[in-house]
């Protein structure tokens, strides 16, 4: 199959080759060019990417018959399909300014004939400026709910994770658990290697939980030397063992800095929601129960339990 590579009219266009032919837009007749002009308003009209893919795929439908439209952009790890994926295809690789916008596929059981793709590559022109600023958009997004060091989500990302995790949990009826993961004595590391190494054990401590975690599981950096994991459809008891599953795993860490091993250790606090709890007061006991584990004497799991009846 041969993928077209697509690129804004104004751009100087790539050679052709046999496996990735340029496209060369022509100008549109007038039915057209009021159809893509309705398009283009109403692309312009959300920044939500789905949104923008189902507004498109209505309208390339009023004009060309697709059985089925595929898109997707590894760099936001984004798939959207729409319809029926049949055998023939034309498939384009999205790209404009030099940035990269994805990849788009039209299936339907009879090849395309020259016009029809002439059609949708009129209607993908429309297209890629709204789904340029909508990528960025999201991008902002996802660079604001990160924690630059580790690279995981930070605390603005968690408090809107654990809202929604928390409303949908109470909506069916799921347990859902949460806890909070403090470093022992991590000032004692900063004190006697400096911040660097400080910096460096955070990145691997998050390296650790990654590799220890649930795929299902939310990791997040709360703040300073505290992480939080969101772990929805688990009740305490199964709580309790990833948080004893990560307490070993950091006990085995390599966690190494300036050629010295260093031996590190976590405390972790456990709740699981209740029927009347917030999220604040998922986070209060979850927070409570730390208290709990450190006041212990460290490297320890504490937990809060909750039935769903309360």
């Amino acid at each position: 199959m041969a993928i077209h590579t697509f690129t804004d009219r104004k751009e100087s266009q790539p050679k052709n080759t046999a496996s990735e032919p340029s496209v060369d837009i022509k100008d549109f007749d007038i039915p057209e060019l009021q159809r893509t002009l309705k398009l283009a308003g109403l692309l312009q009209t959300s920044l939500e990417i789905g949104n923008i893919l189902e507004y498109f795929v209505d309208s390339v439908r009023d004009t060309v018959p697709v059985a089925g439209v595929e898109y997707k952009f590894d760099d936001l790890a984004l798939e959207h399909n729409f319809g029926k994926t049949e055998r023939h295809s034309c498939a384009y690789r999205l790209r404009i300014a030099g940035d990269n916008l994805g990849e788009m596929k039209f299936t339907r059981n009879k090849k395309f004939s020259e016009d029809e793709m002439e059609s949708l590559e009129n209607f993908i022109y429309h297209l890629v400026y709204p789904l340029r600023n909508a990528i960025s958009y999201q991008k902002a997004l996802k660079a604001a709910q990160m924690d630059s060091l580790t690279g995981i989500n930070n605390r603005s990302a968690m408090d809107r994770s654990l809202d929604r995790e928390v409303e949908l949990s109470h909506r069916h009826d799921n347990a859902l658990s949460l806890l909070i993961i403090d470093i022992d004595h991590f000032k004692r590391v900063n004190d006697t290697y400096g911040h660097s190494a400080g910096d460096a054990i955070l990145k691997s401590m998050a390296n650790c939980f990654k590799e220890t975690m649930r795929t299902s599981d939310m990791l997040f950096r709360y703040g300073g030397e505290e992480f939080a994991l969101l772990l929805s459809g688990t009740d305490v008891e199964g709580a309790r063992q990833v948080g004893e599953r990560i307490r070993n795993a950091v006990q085995t860490y390599p966690f190494v800095f300036d050629g010295k091993d260093l031996d590190m250790s976590v405390s972790i606090g456990v709740a699981t929601l209740g029927r009347r709890d917030s999220a604040s007061r998922l986070f209060d006991r979850a927070d409570a129960a730390l208290y709990q584990a450190k006041k212990a004497g460290r490297n320890q799991v504490h937990s809060q339990a909750r039935g769903r009846n309360t």
